[in-house]
């Protein structure tokens, strides 16, 4: 879980804008075997280790994980988190067969809600609007997300012409996410190589809560102490894009286009395995129940980390920040 978040912030503007993605930002055109079956990355077998090492002298912080060396088998990941597209299609098929079943699987566009922000068109274009179809589907809890994985099962499995011919999709474990994250780069602490967060041009390398350390400050408030008296705290302060406890908007920019949000799944540069998104734009569930990794658009640059994981409350809470990938696992 988060602790509380100590950066404020005197903006008060939410930005919102329908955007006309061209070339790899156009909507999802739908399901087709083909991509389909191209969109997977092969993650060999191998070991890793996983937590603090010696090597990470940037990051000797205190890590959610022990330091330790784990092996995982062979599988496949998808390169790209789950876009609104494919989650409608899952929705779609579900109307036809089951009501019931398809109104509990509709994401909660209320995570968009929230005070001193106004977000009310994403309520209502986010998910469905094809602007957003290539974007990661948000508001959707663990139990949904698994369901998808076990629709998808059987959608694949019925296809007759498929390519793998016994297999299941299902959430990512915390190892094989991060051993997948890592990008055949055993000590680099992000998907990428190195410790820098922007590249040579000053480029941003994933979708996060950038604060520049130019508008930051320090300044002091009251606040309670356990004996319910009020002493002077310190606090850090900052003109970016935040508001009260509240993030707004990251404002992060790639190649000419503004994410005010969350961007299209494959933004940015993959890492290693051909992975987009494996640090920022959404943090994404894991097969353990109650833990994310990889940070989000509204996260700051510590939880884009490899190693670090965070937890959510119960298997129905759901979040604008919050959405999942896939693994294939053969089975024999």
């Amino acid at each position: 879980m988060k602790k509380t978040i100590l950066i404020l912030s005197t903006s008060v503007l939410m930005y919102f804008g329908i955007s006309s993605f061209k070339d790899k930002y156009e909507s999802y055109k739908g399901f087709s075997l083909k991509s389909f079956e191209n969109s997977f990355a092969y993650i060999p077998k191998g070991s890793f280790n996983i937590g603090p090492s010696d090597e990470d002298i940037p990051f000797k912080v205190t890590y959610e994980f022990p330091s330790r060396t784990v092996s995982v088998d062979s599988f496949c990941i998808s390169k790209f988190e789950v876009c609104n597209g494919q989650y409608l299609e899952f929705l779609t098929e579900l109307r036809k067969l089951d009501t019931n079943l398809y109104q509990s699987m509709l994401p909660d566009t209320l995570v968009w809600r929230e005070k001193y922000s106004y977000c009310e068109p994403y309520l209502d274009y986010y998910f469905r609007h094809p602007a957003y179809s290539n974007h990661p589907v948000v508001g959707v809890s663990y139990e949904q997300a698994k369901a998808y994985c076990e629709w998808l099962t059987k959608k694949y499995m019925s296809e007759p012409k498929r390519k793998f011919k016994k297999v299941r999709f299902k959430l990512p474990t915390s190892e094989q996410w991060v051993f997948a994250a890592k990008g055949k780069l055993d000590m680099a602490p992000f998907p990428w190589n190195g410790v820098e967060m922007q590249n040579s041009k000053g480029e941003l390398l994933a979708n996060f809560l950038y604060v520049d350390q130019a508008s930051i400050w320090r300044d002091s408030v009251y606040q309670k102490n356990f004996s319910g008296q009020f002493e002077k705290t310190q606090i850090y302060r900052s003109g970016g894009a935040t508001y009260g406890l509240f993030y707004v908007s990251s404002f992060t920019k790639i190649k000419g286009h503004t994410g005010d949000v969350t961007m299209p799944v494959m933004s940015f540069q993959p890492n290693g395995y051909g992975l987009y998104n494996m640090a920022g734009n959404v943090e994404e569930f894991m097969r353990e129940k109650g833990k994310t990794h990889g940070g989000s658009w509204r996260d700051p640059g510590f939880y884009l980390l490899n190693n670090v994981y965070e937890n959510y409350d119960t298997l129905n809470s759901t979040s604008a920040q919050r959405g999942f990938r896939f693994v294939m696992e053969f089975e024999k």
